[in-house]
């Protein structure tokens, strides 16, 4: 499979962006936001909807959105990884949004997704039942009842931006295997508690339902595939914050280095900070065309599964080494609450585990290469 380059719009695209965040999100506000309530600035989710129209670049015409692709979307999820952008859009674009596309559920995607796009609605998915695996279609909850009209009663981790969300698309079980429930935040029995996490910028919760009314999207049909479809497309846009935010990084290490000065010159003028910055760009440079792979699978449809794994094993390491080689050649005031570096390391660390360790992605580009030994 040949990687499909940038497209001049997607360039622009991209510059476009880089100014709006450089503009609307300074550090300033990044902090503000890391330290407030639930970490979401609203002016700028409105901004994002209404002015650029993000939320539904990827949602097809006829649901509200703009009909764009799915590698045009990964440039805004760069973009924001660049600038470390807090807020709920990853949770209600590249997991709700996909989960609902990928269902065979028209009228579930005419009432959700139009709000969505406007930047009127957060949905988010509550899968994960376990600290110790991210696969998420190994679920116990079940969905009680028949057809839609369903009631679930159990718990839910790690639920993304679940304090500012509206609506919850709940993974359970059923008669048919995996389902997807819709429940509001507001119906009874749903309790939402905050996890603590050590990437304030991206908040998490706790889920308890206790006979909670739900509604069971296409009821007669099994989720498995869009599910996997959700979590496939979800990895390939985490994985472009992640090299985002390594260039990033990298950008603020080789800056400091050219100003830095010790024993009379630049540190980066000595070999050891040379070679240090030169084998992240390499690694760096790695990624993203791990992520050109698997941006291009997102539209051929072929081998998707790998190469969103390969994408998420290699772009989650190497954005967690870019960040710590930045605060190394910050030296002592790299490691200060002050200074930016830690609210970049803290978001790679959090989101090399947000979706699968890399071993387990390892694990499970390994099975499906055992499974189909063609494919290698």
């Amino acid at each position: 499979m040949t990687i499909v380059a940038p497209t001049e719009e997607q360039q622009a695209l991209r510059g476009m962006l880089r100014s709006f965040f450089a503009e609307r999100w300074p550090e300033e506000a990044l902090r503000t936001a890391a330290g407030s309530a639930h970490g979401h600035d609203a002016q700028l989710w409105k901004a994002m909807a209404e002015d650029l129209g993000l939320h539904g670049l990827a949602v097809p015409e006829d649901l509200g959105g703009g009909g764009f692709t799915y590698p045009d979307l990964l440039v805004v999820f760069e973009e924001m990884g660049r600038a470390l952008v807090a807020g709920p859009f990853f949770a209600s674009i590249a997991m709700a949004s996909t989960l609902l596309l990928a269902l065979p559920d028209r009228d579930a995607q005419e009432r959700l997704l139009p709000g969505i796009a406007a930047g009127e609605r957060i949905v988010t998915v509550a899968a994960v039942e376990t600290p110790t695996s991210w696969d998420a279609t190994r679920v116990a909850v079940d969905a009680t009842g028949t057809g839609g009209a369903r009631t679930i009663t159990g718990e839910k981790l790690f639920v993304l931006d679940a304090e500012v969300a509206d609506v919850l698309l709940v993974v359970v079980r059923t008669e048919h295997g995996t389902g997807v429930a819709e429940v509001d935040t507001a119906a009874p029995g749903v309790r939402v508690e905050p996890m603590a996490t050590v990437d304030t910028t991206r908040r998490q919760a706790r889920i308890v339902f206790e006979s909670s009314p739900a509604r069971l999207l296409a009821p007669d049909h099994d989720a498995t595939p869009a599910v996997r479809r959700m979590c496939d497309l979800a990895g390939v846009a985490l994985a472009a914050e992640q090299v985002g935010g390594a260039h990033r990084v990298l950008e603020m290490a080789t800056a400091y280095a050219k100003t830095r000065e010790q024993f009379g010159r630049p540190i980066g003028g000595f070999q050891a900070i040379k070679h240090l910055l030169a084998d992240q760009l390499v690694s760096i440079e790695s990624a993203r065309a791990a992520l050109g792979y698997a941006a291009t699978a997102t539209v051929t449809g072929t081998g998707l599964p790998v190469a969103a794994s390969v994408a998420q094993t290699l772009c989650s390491e190497v954005f967690s080494a870019a960040a710590e080689t930045n605060i190394h050649v910050h030296g002592g005031i790299g490691f200060t609450w002050e200074h930016q570096a830690h609210l970049y390391y803290k978001r790679a660390v959090s989101s090399e585990v947000l979706l699968g360790r890399p071993r387990d992605h390892r694990a499970r580009i390994a099975a499906h290469l055992l499974a189909s030994p063609e494919t290698a």
